[in-house]
């Protein structure tokens, strides 16, 4: 029993008593507490994560691709452009030319003035800028040697007839004693051989007579056209060769000259823009020396060929009425103009819709093309017929009502059903 005793006393003092132990609600309640706590802030940290991701894909992603960045994590397919309203066509066309280039002005006739003869310059008549006309002396080539040779060939030329006036006497009086049988056959064959040996000679110093004539005015270098000295490259003193001569000037060109009044400007075309660009097409020529100054034009010729490597095609436009001002090289900018509709044309009657050019994929034939339609919140793919294009500018024919909205840039970019974001 002691013991019994002694072992209830030793767990009594392990107890705690009743007046010191925690109330037990309390402490259960503290513990739902804590746990409620810990769940709302995740909650909140939940929502506030996609909060974030929902704003980051509707505003930063549209951010981003507004510079150029694509998004990461960005949905498929999304696109931001901006979106504007069709609204029908109220006035005529919008001003500004169909195309714009720039080239070189060039002559018609661009002569080099160079020499027949070969001899010293001793006289110069033209200064670099003159306008001169055709057959007008330039130049005197020192004379001496081809005046000599040409009176020398008329001496032989003078020598000529009084041999065939004489053969010709002769071959009356050998006929005359033939038919009286008082000569033979054979002296009236050799009376008659020596006359015509004699006219030959004459036709033949005839012609080298002429010649020598045509050298000796050959020292005259005249004006082969009408025109301006564009350039003089010679001085006189200087020794200048006909073709195939020799000297310090062999072959040397006395200058060039141009014919100022049928110029053209000859502009490189982009392949992409060529379609644009038609024969006869009316065009405004701006030269860069002058830049208040305007000359009409027109088309005159498309090259049928074109540069690979630069990707181009020559044209060439005439300019009406040049004058003055006008430089041969010089640069020109060229505007190459719509075609004025016809007042019965269907297409001027119908007023289609203007709509920038940026918001049009045009095919080949460019009286064709696609636009991409705001709807529902996504960009869908539309067919039209273009009436016309005038700068940055173009009518629609058919395909698009006013009031619809659409693209209103970067149409080459967009596709088909993608996801409007603005």
């Amino acid at each position: 029993m002691d013991a019994k005793a002694s072992l209830r006393q030793q767990l009594q003092t392990l107890s705690i008593p009743t007046e010191q132990r925690p109330r037990g609600g309390a402490a259960g309640g503290a513990r739902r507490g804590s746990l409620l706590g810990r769940l709302v802030r995740g909650v909140l940290l939940i929502a506030a994560g996609a909060a974030g991701c929902w704003a980051w894909f509707e505003y930063g992603a549209a951010l981003l691709r507004s510079y150029g960045i694509d998004a990461p994590g960005a949905p498929q397919g999304a696109v931001s452009v901006r979106v504007m309203t069709v609204t029908a066509s109220t006035a005529d066309a919008p001003a500004g030319p169909v195309l714009t280039g720039t080239g070189k002005i060039v002559s018609d006739h661009l002569v080099q003035v160079a020499t027949k003869v070969s001899g010293q310059i001793v006289a110069l008549h033209f200064e670099q800028g003159d306008q001169v006309e055709q057959g007008q002396v330039l130049a005197q080539i020192e004379d001496v040697n081809y005046r000599a040779l040409r009176d020398e060939r008329a001496a032989e030329l003078r020598s000529a007839d009084a041999q065939l006036a004489y053969e010709q006497v002769n071959h009356q009086r050998v006929k005359g004693l033939f038919e009286a049988k008082r000569a033979s056959e054979i002296e009236l064959a050799d009376a008659q051989r020596a006359l015509d040996w004699a006219a030959a000679q004459v036709e033949a110093r005839r012609a080298a007579l002429a010649f020598a004539q045509k050298t000796l005015d050959d020292t005259r270098v005249v004006a082969p056209i009408s025109g301006v000295v564009l350039e003089r490259n010679v001085e006189v003193g200087d020794f200048v060769a006909a073709e195939g001569g020799l000297g310090a000037n062999a072959n040397a060109q006395f200058g060039t000259i141009a014919d100022m009044r049928r110029l053209r400007v000859e502009v490189d075309i982009s392949e992409l823009d060529v379609a644009r660009v038609r024969k006869g097409m009316r065009c405004v020529v701006t030269p860069d020396a002058y830049k208040d100054r305007r000359y009409d034009g027109e088309v005159l010729w498309i090259d049928p060929g074109a540069n690979y490597a630069k990707a181009t095609v020559q044209a060439k436009v005439r300019i009406h009425e040049p004058d003055w001002r006008l430089r041969i090289e010089g640069s020109a900018q060229v505007q190459f103009l719509a075609e004025q509709p016809a007042s019965g044309d269907a297409a001027d009657s119908a007023g289609g819709p203007w709509i920038p050019a940026a918001a049009v994929v045009m095919d080949e034939s460019g009286r064709r093309g696609r636009v991409f339609v705001a709807e529902g919140g996504r960009l869908r793919l539309r067919e039209i017929s273009v009436a016309e294009r005038r700068g940055d500018r173009v009518r629609v024919a058919g395909g698009l009502s006013a009031g619809e909205s659409i693209a209103a840039e970067r149409a080459a970019e967009l596709r088909d059903g993608q996801r409007l974001v603005r």
